[in-house]
């Protein structure tokens, strides 16, 4: 039992996205935006000793949309079907019910709403990411799985762990919706062995009034209080520091649940400027170390002397990169801007977590990663080295303004088929028969991957016909892909060191022009500047690299 007098609380902000609110949201909760305020107004008090947020992150062909079951049982809200433990040794299933398609990883659906003060956050939650099974709980899955291994394909942070590794007592719960996901993070929570109470006035629900009554019941039954913004628990929050035998900084620490994920998730521009992370903390969390693992030096006072720039790169330093906002990170000091430039404003947050991250910490997909990430499909995992993200962002902003779009330099710079009018782009026959309609480039912005991985991307003038009910290719468009790389690449190396995939709809960052993406373990580089006719890859330009080795 915890100590009478010692309170830690964390909040957590369940599931304030896009989708899940008015007047777009593809699930929108009745009045959901109207509780950001609040929100915010918590995010601002001084007692949370961390602050997370959760999303729903889902994958295109995930098992509770309605459109990827056949009919007639796939009516969305309120058509069922029957989940399956993912556990393998469980033969136990129950029934799950069906959604419309909502905050498909990369989609603005599944962002937070620019109302919510994310900058206040400190750990990022995307749960939900297993095709096979549901995840309404920030803590485990809709069968209560909680183990890593499982829990791995699911959600990228363990959120017990990462609370416990601040000695959290107690868990505060707001957002969307009261009867669904707020709910089971609250029950699991206390599960989890935490004091937790719910705020009122801070969620509303899917069923309002029922269905609100019937979750504070569950809630009550499981050893949640639900309380209101004008509680002593919360004037308590709003007053005063957190209490423990140890005191704290707040800082987002890596779970074990974080193994597969491309690079640390650091959010580093939320740290307090004067916490020092040790050369040991940095290197577990570069190793997928688990949050015990992970030591932080929470002593440095105010009057440490920051650690030195290095006088050989001029790079920051691992010692004092919790002192810079992102905008700063991997960027030498005298090139560093007086504020955040325009093109690295208002971001995801996946994306401020990457850029937040040393190049030199960016954990890059070995061959055996990218075939693993290719077959499970979690495509999402791709991530671009820090630095190379930073100059995508920058020229994607330059070119915007310049050409309108991005799909208009492509067609235009790099495909060179005209002025990418519907007469441009018409095939001249079937899929992959003639040369004519379709050209291969090397990716302008490859993924972190390891030296040796050359990524290639193929672009077509034909479309790859998808499977409207799932989003995913036909098997006829897959077989035609299939045979089309058999005859380009692996008659010049093993098929073993050849994969391809097609990019959901929601990861692409250009969808007019129909792409998949090609990627070579080691290939003869005679080959590939042959295939590609001498091509140079954006990335490589600006940073003044003129070769075509990705090594």
């Amino acid at each position: 039992m915890k100590a009478e007098l010692e309170f830690v609380p964390a909040l957590i902000v369940v599931d304030m996205q896009e989708d899940f609110c008015p007047p777009n949201g593809s699930l929108a909760v009745q009045e959901g935006r109207s509780i950001a305020p609040l929100i915010n107004s918590l995010l601002d008090a001084p007692g949370f000793a961390v602050r997370v947020a959760t999303q729903d992150f889902h994958p295109p062909d995930h098992i509770s949309f309605a459109r990827n079951h056949p009919p007639p049982n796939n009516q969305p809200f309120v058509s069922f079907i029957d989940m399956k433990n993912p556990e393998w040794s469980s033969e136990e299933t129950k029934p799950q019910q069906l959604w419309p398609v909502h905050c498909v990883a990369g989609t603005v659906g599944a962002s937070i709403i620019p109302k919510i003060k994310t900058d206040k956050i400190d750990i990022f939650v995307k749960k939900g990411m297993d095709p096979l099974v549901e995840m309404y709980s920030a803590f485990a899955d809709a069968f209560g799985n909680t183990e890593p291994i499982l829990m791995a394909q699911s959600v990228n942070i363990n959120v017990r762990d990462a609370l416990l590794a601040q000695n959290v007592t107690d868990v505060f719960v707001v957002g969307l919706a009261g009867d669904y996901c707020v709910k089971f993070t609250a029950i699991d929570a206390a599960k989890a062995g935490f004091r937790t109470w719910v705020i009122d006035e801070g969620t509303k629900c899917v069923v309002p009034g029922s269905g609100w009554e019937k979750a504070k019941e569950e809630l009550t039954a499981s050893g949640v209080s639900v309380i209101t913004a004008n509680s002593p628990e919360v004037a308590r929050v709003r007053l005063h520091s957190p209490s423990s035998p140890r005191r704290w900084p707040r800082v987002i620490m890596l779970a074990n649940a974080a193994i597969g994920l491309p690079s640390p998730i650091l959010h580093r521009s939320a740290m307090s400027p004067h916490m020092h992370i040790t050369d040991q903390s940095l290197h577990a969390a570069t190793k997928g170390a688990t949050v015990d693992e992970i030591l932080v030096d929470s002593d440095a006072s105010a009057e440490s002397t920051p650690a030195p720039i290095s006088q050989s790169t001029g790079q920051t330093t691992p010692a004092e990169i919790e002192t810079l906002p992102y905008w700063l990170v991997n960027v030498p000091q005298e090139q560093w801007p007086a504020e955040c430039p325009e093109w690295l404003r208002n971001l995801e947050p996946r994306a401020i977590e990457v850029l937040s991250t040393l190049d030199g910490a960016y954990k890059k997909h070995d061959w055996e990663m990218i075939k693993e990430t290719i077959k499970t499909n979690h495509l999402e995992h791709f991530q671009r080295l820090p630095s190379d993200l930073r100059k995508y962002l920058e020229y994607m902003f330059h070119i915007k303004r310049k050409y309108g779009s991005v799909m208009s330099f492509v067609v235009k710079e790099r495909l060179c088929w005209g002025e990418g009018t519907p007469e441009d782009l018409k095939p001249k026959g079937r899929p992959f028969e003639f040369d004519e309609d379709l050209k291969i480039l090397l990716n302008d912005w490859p993924y972190g991957v390891e030296n040796g991985v050359v990524h290639m991307v193929v672009w077509t003038k034909f479309e790859l016909a998808e499977d409207p009910a799932t989003g995913d290719l036909t098997d006829a468009a897959r077989k035609e892909i299939d045979d089309y790389v058999q005859k380009t690449f692996c008659t010049h190396l093993p098929p073993e060191r050849v994969v391809w995939f097609k990019n959901w709809r929601a990861l692409k960052s250009i969808h007019a022009v129909e792409h998949l993406h090609v990627l070579l373990n080691n290939p003869d580089m005679e080959f590939v500047k042959e295939i590609t006719h001498g091509d140079i890859p954006l990335v490589e330009k600006v940073s003044g690299k003129e070769s075509h080795c990705h090594h």
